[in-house]
């Protein structure tokens, strides 16, 4: 009943085994029987019987909005429905969750090693970084609905947490990826460590991202090989650029400027969302990147206007939604254009680094992108070697 519960998205089951005039299975038999196998970007509808992952982000984003509006309006009602969103899935006795996704994203099928998640369900949790966000305004705000009592179970919540995405095989295994995984996974540890008062240990979690696997992330083109190679690279690129984004924004928060960290070929993250904002979705929701295109003009500044003009021809209104007032430079105060006069951009060129295999295929041929879902360093390279953006999606099956 305490265990978050969610199963792989893109995992669907292959019963071709079954013989001539078998008895049909049943749905949830299937579940147990049938080997399932991945299908990269085609979710199985039947993910959604289940409630965790939809709740959690519902959950988050409450808890959050609700903050905002206590902040601004001192209205008890907010502050009342955030502490008991918190309540309810974090603390309470009858309800809150246990402290980990050991069945976050299972695959199902026969054997014991189906009857618990993978590496990829610690994704479903990224929201805890908006929980940290509101929590903190509360505080700020002075409500009286965060009593020292919450406080004190909540940290205890994100110190058990912590040790799990640190010392558990599930934990262990998101710290060893390359792609989006590992970039939402030091989401959530950063966050952590900065609610338990833990500074030291958030900065040190974001500079080992931005000195390890970020370095291979980006390509001198501003390209995001790992995500690209995907069958769905517009979201994916989108993805991994919202999970960036926010590693900076803790790092700003902590007064450490990682906006300016530069990959191993010469590119930032304001490198990658020109690169993605110059491409063609060629059937993807566009709107995935607007958020991003906000917060990269907010950090590194938009003098020539290019952030503000694509914003305005694709969503007109987009200084009314939550995003824009997220994305202020006078949030973040370490940012390139917090310190830029002028605030011009500050993008840098990047560098011209002949194409190395990235640093996660020194142990293995292979590397998993998701639970089943290998790609190679020859797969990649194309990515690597591209100068500009493709006039479409180019991927490469995997």
């Amino acid at each position: 009943m305490h265990d978050y519960l969610s199963w792989a998205p893109y995992h669907w089951p292959d019963c071709n085994w079954c013989t001539k005039g078998t008895t049909h299975l049943s749905h949830t038999d299937s579940w147990t029987m049938c080997p399932y196998v991945v299908h990269d970007g085609k979710v199985n509808p039947d993910v959604r019987t289940l409630p965790d992952s939809p709740a959690v982000v519902s959950m988050s984003q409450s808890v959050l909005y609700n903050s905002v509006a206590y902040a601004l309006t001192k209205t008890g009602t907010y502050s009342q429905n955030a502490a008991s969103f918190i309540d309810a899935f974090f603390l309470s006795s009858k309800t809150g969750m246990h402290p980990n996704m050991n069945f976050g994203q299972m695959v199902r099928g026969p054997g014991k090693d189906h009857q618990v998640g993978t590496f990829t369900g610690v994704l479903d949790l990224r929201g805890l970084v908006k929980v940290v966000n509101g929590i903190n305004l509360l505080k700020a705000a002075g409500s009286a609905d965060w009593t020292s009592a919450r406080d004190k179970a909540m940290m205890s919540w994100m110190n058990q947490y912590i040790s799990w995405l640190q010392t558990s095989d599930i934990g262990k295994q998101v710290a060893s990826k390359a792609n989006n995984h590992y970039t939402f996974y030091v989401n959530q540890l950063a966050a952590a460590k900065m609610y338990v008062g833990d500074t030291q240990g958030a900065t040190a979690a974001l500079q080992d991202y931005f000195s390890h696997q970020y370095l291979d992330q980006i390509a001198a083109s501003g390209e995001q090989p790992f995500e690209a190679v995907r069958t769905r690279p517009y979201h994916y690129r989108c993805f991994n650029l919202e999970a960036m984004i926010t590693n900076a924004k803790l790092g700003d928060q902590l007064g450490v400027n990682l906006w300016n960290a530069k990959s191993k070929y010469g590119a930032t993250i304001q490198t990658a969302l020109d690169y993605t904002m110059a491409l063609n979705p060629k059937g993807e929701d566009v709107s995935d990147i607007f958020p991003h295109v906000a917060a990269i003009a907010a950090a590194y500044g938009d003098p020539a206007g290019k952030y503000a003009a694509f914003l305005q021809k694709q969503e007109s209104n987009y200084k009314s939604t939550p995003f824009w007032f997220y994305d202020q430079t006078s949030a973040l105060p370490n940012s390139p254009a917090a310190h830029s006069t002028h605030k011009r951009e500050v993008g840098l060129k990047p560098m011209m680094i002949a194409f190395s295999c990235p640093a996660v295929f020194a142990l293995s041929p292979v590397t998993e992108l998701e639970d089943g879902l290998y790609v190679t360093c020859d797969q990649l390279e194309p990515f690597y070697l591209l100068t500009q953006p493709l006039g479409t999606n180019s991927t490469i099956t995997v």
